[in-house]
């Protein structure tokens, strides 16, 4: 005899419609339940940590990158994998009871057209319907596939109603872990484990409207996990990857305060340096000041421009269109930014709790 206890929040987020981006701190907070905790001192270990850990209860596994094709025309491209784990009491080896929900998601920007479109898929875990294991990362027949014990190379392919995507994937520097040691504290008492693959290369095909190009460029790679991210006075995050021409790339995000709250707002930065060794950088050099914003489908106020003070470098982020809003399962401005300033590049930005 099994018993499940499923949340309605939860299974309204990722398989309704009704629950928005004020409410993705809910999901991504603490509880009192039998998930681990993020805690220091616990080492990461790759490759075996590229895989799912459904022992935590948040998790997801981000792909994004700046492209162009043969005719120099640009995109932005996003692929995201996310797992919640349950909050349930199962005893049954049934494995369409696996207490795990699955949501992918997709996106393509076309600078020369300004369009931005997206798609996305949810499933439960099931027999082979969705996981992150043996190499692959998938929901149905999306899947980015490694070619050996190692995350990269891989393959990512993707056929969606935002566009069909095919391409080689491979790592030009290695693995950065985020924090200390892959510990990334985001407020007392919450934290993730967390690494990046900084620089990637990208190559292969993009259909979108009937027609194939051959695309290439950089991107970035996160993978995360964690049980409670958000602490309930924070209301989102500003989250940015640039990779400049130099062969250097930022990583930086801030989490937010909430209006009315005294706790200091928390902000992390890494600088990658061209031989692959990084620094983090203080807290207190991080200025990041939001410019102008752009109204998203459901009036959220998303700054598309900033100035961005850090290691010595002051640098203008601007949106390389300011339509690139997901507006699926979860609401927020996740879109390909161009960097100006002491150093030229490219890179993602990520915007949530508007």
């Amino acid at each position: 005899m099994k018993t499940i206890i499923w949340p309605l929040a939860l299974i309204c987020t990722l398989y309704g419609a009704g629950i928005g981006a004020n409410d993705l701190g809910a999901i991504l907070g603490g509880g009192s339940d039998h998930f681990k905790k993020a805690l220091p001192g616990q080492p990461i270990n790759l490759p075996a940590d590229h895989g799912a850990h459904p022992d935590y209860r948040s998790e997801w596994w981000y792909l994004t990158g700046n492209l162009k094709d043969e005719q120099g025309r640009g995109y932005g491209m996003q692929w995201t994998l996310f797992r919640q784990g349950i909050e349930q009491e199962i005893t049954s080896e049934n494995p369409w009871l696996t207490p795990q929900l699955w949501l992918a998601q997709f996106a393509i920007t076309d600078v020369s057209k300004g369009s931005h479109q997206q798609d996305e898929r949810t499933s439960r875990q099931g027999p082979g319907l969705a996981g992150a294991s043996g190499g692959e990362y998938w929901l149905k027949e999306w899947v980015l596939t490694s070619q050996g014990e190692s995350l990269f190379p891989a393959t990512l392919k993707v056929r969606s109603k935002a566009g069909d995507l095919d391409v080689k994937v491979s790592a030009a520097k290695p693995a950065v872990l985020q924090g200390k040691a892959g510990y990334s504290e985001k407020s007392p008492g919450n934290a993730s484990f967390y690494y990046s693959y900084p620089r990637l290369t990208i190559s292969g095909t993009l259909t979108l409207d009937g027609e194939t190009r051959h695309v290439s460029g950089e991107g970035w790679f996160d993978h995360e996990w964690s049980s409670s991210v958000l602490a309930e006075w924070q209301s989102g995050w500003d989250w940015f990857s640039l990779q400049f021409d130099d062969g250097r790339e930022l990583m930086l995000f801030r989490l937010r305060t909430k209006s009315g709250r005294t706790e200091p707002e928390n902000r992390y930065g890494i600088l990658i340096e061209r031989d692959g060794s990084s620094r983090v950088l203080s807290p207190d050099s991080i200025v990041l000041t939001p410019g102008k914003t752009w109204r998203g489908p459901k009036g959220q106020p998303y700054p598309i421009e900033w100035q961005l003070e850090a290691a010595d470098l002051k640098l203008v982020i601007k949106a390389r269109q300011p339509n690139q809003a997901m507006t699926g399962r979860f609401d927020y401005w996740e879109g390909a930014v161009l960097v100006s300033g002491d150093a030229k590049g490219v890179g993602y930005l990520e915007m949530t709790g508007y």
